[in-house]
Order: C-alpha cells, then structure tokens, then sequence
C-alpha cells in the first residue's frame, strides 16, 4: 500500500477517535441553538412592529380634485389599515415633521392629475425625517410601491398608444385608454385582495421555524469543529519534512483532513437528516445522501482551510467563531437577507454559508437544482485549494 493512501487511512482513523468529542459539544450547541429557533418567529413576526403612520399633505390651494384623489387613496385598506392622512400648510407640516408629530409630509404640486391625464407626470415630494424609524420606512415602501404601480400602468399605455399610431389606428387611441384604465384600476384599487392570498414571508420559500432550523444546522455543523480542533492543527515542522520523504505531498494531507472532518460531519449529519425526515421536516429521497456528503465536505473544506490558515489551536478557533458568524450573518443566516442592505443581497449567494444553506434548504424543500450541487462542489474544491496553498508555503 502507498504512502500516500496509508496516510489517509490514519488520518481517518485519528479523525474517528474524535467523534464523541463532537458529540457532546454539538448537543451543547444543539440546545442553544434550538432556543434560538424557537425565539426567532416571535422576533420577526410575535408582535406589532410599528404604530400608526401620521402623515401630512399639502394640496395646492383651491384644487378639489387633488383633495378627492387623495381621499381615495387614503381609503386603501392597505394605506387605511396604516397611514392617518391630515391636511395642512406647508409650514406646519415641515415643523411638525422636524419635532417628530409626522413621520413624512406629502407636497402634491399645482395640476397634480391633470399632469397625470396629459402625460406631464409632475411628480409629488414626499418628505421623511432624519434618521427615519420603521414608520417612515414602511411609508416609503408604500409610495415607492404606489409609484411603480402608477408608472407600470402608464407605460402600458404609452405602449398601446404607440402600437396604434404605428398602424393608422390613432382614433382608437381614446377608447383604448379608456379600456386600459378601467384595467388598471381594477388591479391597482382593491389591493388588499392580494394580501388576503399572498403571504408575504421575510424567509423566502419556508416558514421562519424552518429557515432558523437550516441556518442553526449550518452554523452548527461549522462550530462543532471546535472540539475537534486538535485534529486540525498544522504538523509540526519535523513532521513534514518525514512526510516529504515519504512522499506524502501537501495535497494528500491537506485532503486528508478535509476527507476525516467530513466522515466526522457524517456521523453528526446522516443522524440528524434521519431525525428530521422521521418527524417529517423534510422527505428522504434519492439525491439527499448525495446532497448531505456534498453540504458535509463543502463545510469540511471552510473548517480546514480557516484552521490552516489560523496555524495554531487557539487562532483556529477564533477565527472558525469569528468568521463563520461572520460569514453566517453577511449570508442572512442570523438576519433573513430582506432586512440587510442590498449590497450584501447582491454578494450573498458567494459567501460560503449561504451556499452551505441553500444545500440544507434543497434538502428539506426537496427542489433539488443541479446549480446548487454545483455550488457545493466549487466549494468544496475551493476550500481544498486554499488550504492546499497554505500548506504549500508553510513548507
């Protein structure tokens, strides 16, 4: 037999003697982690997260039909059920937004819908406070809503007025306006009906006890490295140079370690998969075994470069801790990615955790995507490189 493949027999070997280890700190973090899971809903959704709106309009002096569109749109249900309109002058307005009364000030201009009727589409100032709360914020959300409905509808008119002036038809043009319009506000008016069939959820495709299940599992399955750091530490400098002469290069040790972390991870993994299909979580199907040994070595991968690169116990441990809450709150594992900064939605599905995530979610909506298999893959071979880079220089 090789070197190389007696190498990694004894390293596999040395990783299994550590499995109770893993054990016993993973039931730790187990319980602390499921207090955590069962809190999240009532952190998201257990509660009112925001008061009424006060908000104050200024109309133009004398102009009706400014005042009656916006009644209307303060009878929405989906305005009416948060927004309490009160009419006033400007300079009120902007003090009482200043001393906090209002949470924003809505300016309508002169010929507000008659600029909407011929095309000119002057546009309305809405005001919000410094440092704006989850009031202004919501009410944002609200007319930036408000504004892309109103926009979406008027491209399409815009479009069919086009189509027919392309094809002589432009004495139809009114009564296809008329039409669309009576299209649009049959969309646009009774909103709250969508709101009665959609659910809104800030965890995407599964309900928040079970997106705070896959992220714990993942956060998890990285810290239970802990106890197992003595495996993981560098050999020393004498070690190396024997295993260079025995021809054991750093790509076998490097894979080694990735190979024994990972049958360690499948002790812990295979177990818990089993559990959560016996309680119906998630369907045990033909790709999972290979799903849960991709998500197990991806994460292998992560553990040992971050413990290379460390070079010592105490370093490896932090820098597992801090990066992998780190990456773990950067991927929306802590946090649902609805509430963070676009910039970070943007960079999220390239962060290793969120990657590790999507694997554990495949698994228990059953939606297996050949791109998310691949993902596991590349990080696999990524974790394998960089550690095989470190391993490379240090010798």
């Amino acid at each position: 037999m090789s070197a190389r493949l007696v190498y990694m027999r004894l390293e596999c070997k040395r990783a299994l003697k550590r499995l109770p280890h893993m054990a016993a700190g993973a039931i730790v973090l187990l319980f602390l982690m499921g207090a955590v899971a069962l809190l999240a809903g009532k952190a998201l959704y257990g509660g009112q997260v925001s008061g009424r709106i006060a908000v104050g309009v200024v109309l133009p002096e004398g102009d009706a039909l400014a005042k009656q569109v916006m009644s209307m749109i303060g009878s929405l249900e989906s305005v009416k059920s948060l927004c309490d309109f009160t009419y006033m002058d400007r300079e009120e307005s902007r003090s009482r937004l200043e001393q906090g009364e209002l949470y924003a000030v809505i300016e309508v201009p002169e010929d507000f819908v008659q600029d909407i009727m011929n095309g000119t589409n002057t546009p309305i100032s809405v005001l919000l406070p410094r440092g704006a709360g989850i009031e202004s914020r919501i009410f944002r959300e609200l007319t930036e809503a408000g504004a892309a409905t109103l926009g979406s509808s008027q491209a399409g008119i815009y479009a069919g007025d086009e189509l027919l002036s392309l094809y002589g038809l432009a004495d139809s043009i009114p009564q296809l306006e008329a039409d669309l319009n009576r299209i649009y506000l049959a969309y646009s008016l009774p909103r709250m009906d969508y709101f009665k069939q959609v659910r809104v959820n800030a965890t995407g495709d599964v309900d928040t006890l079970v997106f705070y299940g896959i992220s714990m599992s993942v956060f998890l399955l990285l810290l239970s490295t802990i106890p197992v750091s003595g495996f993981l530490l560098p050999h020393s400098r004498v070690m190396r140079q024997k295993l260079a002469l025995a021809g054991v290069g750093g790509g076998t040790v490097a894979g080694s370690r990735i190979l024994g972390l990972t049958l360690l991870f499948l002790a812990l993994g295979i177990p818990c998969s089993a559990a959560a299909a016996w309680f119906g979580v998630m369907e045990w199907q033909a790709p999972t075994a290979a799903a849960i040994l991709l998500v197990c070595a991806a994460a292998a991968s992560v553990a040992v470069f971050l413990y290379q690169a460390a070079g010592s116990l105490l370093g490896g441990v932090l820098l597992l801790f801090l990066g992998a809450a780190v990456m773990h709150f950067l991927a929306g594992g802590f946090l649902p990615l609805v509430f963070l900064p676009s910039a970070l939605r943007v960079a999220a599905p390239f962060i290793p955790t969120y990657i590790l995530m999507e694997g554990v979610k495949m698994m228990v909506t059953a939606a297996w995507a050949p791109e998310i298999f691949g993902r596991l893959c590349v990080l696999t071979a990524a974790g394998f490189a960089a550690s095989l880079a470190v391993e490379v220089g240090r010798r």
